[in-house]
């Protein structure tokens, strides 16, 4: 990128040095909202950087009726909070969409523990928890095995910091 502005720069012809910065200044421009548009919605419903699909490709409804992460496919793919979803089944599309506040992981799938302790991390998909319906998921085993000790403090206190840190995850 930065070849193309001093050629831009240091072009011979006046003219063709406009049209080419101009050209550049666009390119760069369009560049730089893409990626922030990438960032941007990657923070508030966690997805899968390559893809772009939340939960990494995960089914959320499978959680609930298979008692396990179950990969979802393309052909059963659903728009929702301007992020990609996938399911594993027609099925398992047409609950989520009937309730996705219900399947959706908790936290946009950021992990809980570290919701509780007040800060974002990942949730790592195969590493998760049902508890009241709810689908809570984790960075790590260990952070779900701590946790789960002291289950009602810590939804109290991700209640709380997922009130505070969302509204500044822009999207």
């Amino acid at each position: 990128m930065r070849d193309i502005v001093i050629h831009c720069l240091f072009s011979s012809s006046l003219r063709h040095s406009r049209v080419l910065m101009s050209f550049c200044f666009a390119l760069v421009l369009c560049l730089c909202l893409g990626l922030a548009d990438a960032s941007v919605q990657s923070r508030r419903v966690v997805v899968d950087p390559v893809s772009g699909i939340a939960l990494w490709g995960y089914d959320p409804v499978a959680y609930h009726t298979d008692q396990a992460a179950v990969k979802g496919k393309h052909a059963y793919e659903y728009i929702w909070k301007d992020v990609s979803w996938t399911f594993a089944s027609r099925a398992n599309l047409e609950v989520f969409k009937a309730d996705p506040d219900l399947y959706a992981p908790q936290y946009g799938g950021h992990g809980a523990l570290a919701m509780a302790r007040g800060y974002v991390s990942k949730g790592n998909p195969q590493i998760w928890a049902l508890y009241k319906q709810k689908l809570y998921l984790f960075y790590s085993f260990p952070a779900r095995a701590a946790w789960a000790e002291s289950l009602q403090l810590h939804i109290q206190r991700s209640e709380l910091n997922w009130q505070k840190l969302e509204p500044n995850l822009t999207r």
